[in-house]
């Protein structure tokens, strides 16, 4: 709801189409427990958009507005091919990257690392070395990786 809440506030201020940034904004992390299980194999935001387009297509929305929703959903991680191209997938991913970097967001990076046995920051250990979701990954990684 945290993300929701930033993203109506942001959204309206912006001009965004409301429809579409609050139903991105509630399904967003639908497929986060994917990426979590298979630690960070499966992207949570593309298989997010997989599992929300059935839910999405029987909104009563124009195509180009379902589409956006998916699309929001898609790039709001923003990693690989998939950047934020609408206003909407914008306030979204900027939406998500605000609650990343507030209390919330801080202490997920070191309960993240508490739950793979990481420590929270290994100097001598570069971001770009360190394999995700393993014991030489740190919070801070994790942290950084979120604001990047």
């Amino acid at each position: 709801m945290r993300v929701y809440k930033l993203s109506k506030h942001i959204g309206a201020a912006e001009g965004a189409d409301m429809d579409v940034l609050l139903i991105a904004a509630y399904l967003h992390d639908i497929g986060r427990c994917y990426q979590d299980e298979s630690f960070g194999s499966v992207c949570h935001a593309e298989k997010g958009a997989q599992m929300a387009w059935p839910i999405v297509k029987g909104l009563p929305l124009s195509e180009s507005q379902k589409e956006n929703i998916i699309h929001c959903i898609r790039s709001h991680r923003f990693r690989g091919n998939h950047a934020p191209r609408t206003l909407e997938a914008k306030v979204l991913f900027d939406a998500d990257k605000l609650d990343s970097i507030g209390a919330v967001g801080v202490a997920r990076a070191f309960l993240f690392a508490g739950e793979v046995g990481a420590r929270l920051h290994s100097p001598e250990v570069s971001i770009e070395d360190s394999r995700p979701y393993s014991k030489d990954d740190t919070g801070y990684r994790e942290f950084m990786v979120k604001l990047s």
